[in-house]
């Protein structure tokens, strides 16, 4: 079972552009909201998980804040079965205490647990499908990733991720040969032990060193969500 490309468009609009999705129920569908309010842009310093909460590894470098952003086409541009910022976001500039972002996440909340909506890794770049084997390599047909690369890796609808791969984490390409690649956990580091085969699908990711006087900012369409 899998959601219809209407049924993803729908739900996008309705959540980030406060859009009625019309013929739920009766004509009128599942409703806007009076007042659409906003949703609240969270960084973390590591993958918070479908279980997590948006306060789960969140950011806390000084001066770290959410931030707000309207629940309208002026802040968010649903495209399909994908939604992104449509307006650059900026965060606080980090005082002394610094950290090392990896996801962002979007939720309900200006500060607390909050509800999490959804969450990605930074920078993520969709290079495809991947099948893995317990030789320790991992199969991308076409890729375009290097050596040192950040990737993360997703189960799609019906797979399961391989053992020893856990699903968000950020490893890192530790060799390429063709469509081939093998992983570690750290940069040049021993190559990640597969132990039970699968597949899923495999983005290129990245990091921000955010350190004193540093503004984390993203650019307009930086912060992606695909519905799968």
């Amino acid at each position: 079972m899998s959601k219809s490309n209407a049924m993803e468009n729908g739900m996008l609009l309705l959540f980030f552009n406060n859009t009625d999705f019309a013929n739920i129920g009766d004509a009128g569908g599942l409703q806007n909201s009076a007042t659409a309010g906003n949703l609240y842009v969270s960084l973390h310093t590591a993958d918070p998980g479908e279980a997590g909460s948006q306060n789960t590894s969140e950011a806390a470098y000084t001066n770290y804040a959410r931030v707000a952003v309207a629940r309208s086409g002026a802040g968010w541009t649903v495209t399909g079965n994908s939604v992104a910022n449509a307006a650059a976001i900026a965060f606080a500039q980090c005082g002394v205490t610094g950290a090392t972002i990896t996801h962002f996440g979007i939720g309900t909340d200006a500060a607390g647990a909050g509800t999490l909506l959804y969450s990605n890794t930074l920078g993520a770049s969709n290079q495809g499908p991947f099948t893995a084997k317990t030789d320790d390599t991992i199969t991308i047909p076409g890729h375009t990733l290097a050596v040192s690369d950040r990737v993360a890796f997703y189960a799609a609808f019906g797979s399961s991720l391989p053992t020893g791969i856990t699903e968000g984490t950020q490893y890192f390409v530790k060799t390429v040969s063709g469509n081939d690649i093998t992983i570690s956990t750290t940069d040049g580091g021993s190559t990640l032990d597969i132990t039970a085969v699968g597949d899923g699908v495999c983005y290129k990711a990245s990091a921000l060193a955010v350190s004193n006087g540093i503004t984390p900012q993203f650019a307009i369409g930086a912060l992606t969500i695909t519905e799968d």
